[in-house]
């Protein structure tokens, strides 16, 4: 009951943040859809399609169509952190029709979230793509976990910048700082290219540091995630038999999985990325 109960639900907040998106485009005379958007909604269904017939090949296809295209040929302009900022840029302004395109592209990216886990960030993002190639598995650093339940508290000050500055200023603050800006469209003040270097380094040793610790959409979507419907497909209390420390706790790159009895997953941080399930025991031994 309560899981229907989260799916109508789910589906009420995404057709009444849809309907909305839709009225105020329509505000402004037509509903022409940039080819881009269309590009984004295409890769979301693929990626929706790759999750839930577990081939996990594809996910490297979609973050390299992603990077591609909405990273360097869009030059990186189709931002959700942006979309975000839009928002509260116009929200309470006489220029609320322009919040439209922003709306619509955040419902979609929270209601795929809800219902179906966090591609986005896991399978589409161009910004997550860049740091997923780099990383190298066998240069893996593992963070502290202290150090890494603190670093992963400030995308979520991050996502409040972006919710109150342009609530109160109506401009946009977080292009002023995104790392990815220099990376995309070659552009940004030295800091940012500094910033840029950073995260690039880290990448290679540290798997998606920006995605992990300072991404406000990462830190929206993945509230979205915590609440939805989504659910790893994990070894149960009655078969999971890897003992206290199980190998998909090992195996996750962003160590959002604990075990105990069995696998507990913070979904806030989970991108879907499958590795967890690609070695699950009981998993393998079902399959066989």
């Amino acid at each position: 009951m309560e899981k229907k109960i989260k799916y109508i639900f789910g589906f009420l907040i995404f057709l009444i943040a849809f309907s909305l998106s839709v009225q105020l485009i329509l505000t402004k005379g037509d509903f022409k859809i940039p080819l881009k958007f269309y590009v984004l909604f295409g890769i979301l269904g693929v990626s929706i399609f790759g999750y839930y017939k577990k081939i996990h090949w594809l996910r490297n296809i979609t973050l390299l169509v992603s990077l591609a295209y909405l990273g360097f040929y869009e030059a990186g302009c189709l931002c959700s952190n942006g979309s975000l900022e839009t928002i509260f840029m116009y929200m309470g302004s006489e220029k609320v029709a322009r919040l439209g395109m922003g709306l619509l592209r955040i419902s979609i990216l929270a209601g795929v979230t809800y219902f179906f886990g966090n591609l986005f960030c896991g399978w589409v993002c161009p910004k997550g793509a860049i740091q997923e190639f780099l990383f190298k598995d066998k240069l893996i650093k593992k963070v502290p976990k202290k150090l890494d339940n603190i670093l992963k508290k400030f995308r979520y000050i991050f996502l409040l910048l972006i919710i109150l500055y342009p609530l109160i200023y109506h401009k946009r603050i977080f292009n002023k700082i995104d790392p990815f800006k220099m990376v995309f469209n070659f552009s940004g003040a030295t800091y940012i290219l500094i910033f840029m270097t950073i995260m690039l380094i880290a990448s290679i040793f540290i798997y998606r540091p920006f995605c992990r610790y300072v991404c406000p959409i990462g830190a929206f979507l993945g509230l979205i995630n915590k609440i939805g419907v989504f659910k790893l497909r994990l070894a149960d209390k009655d078969n999971c038999s890897c003992g206290p420390k199980g190998i998909c706790e090992i195996k996750c790159p962003t160590q959002t999985i604990k075990k105990a009895d069995i696998p507990i997953v913070n979904k806030e941080f989970c991108f879907s990325c499958m590795e967890c399930e690609a070695v699950c025991i009981v998993k393998k031994k079902n399959k066989e």
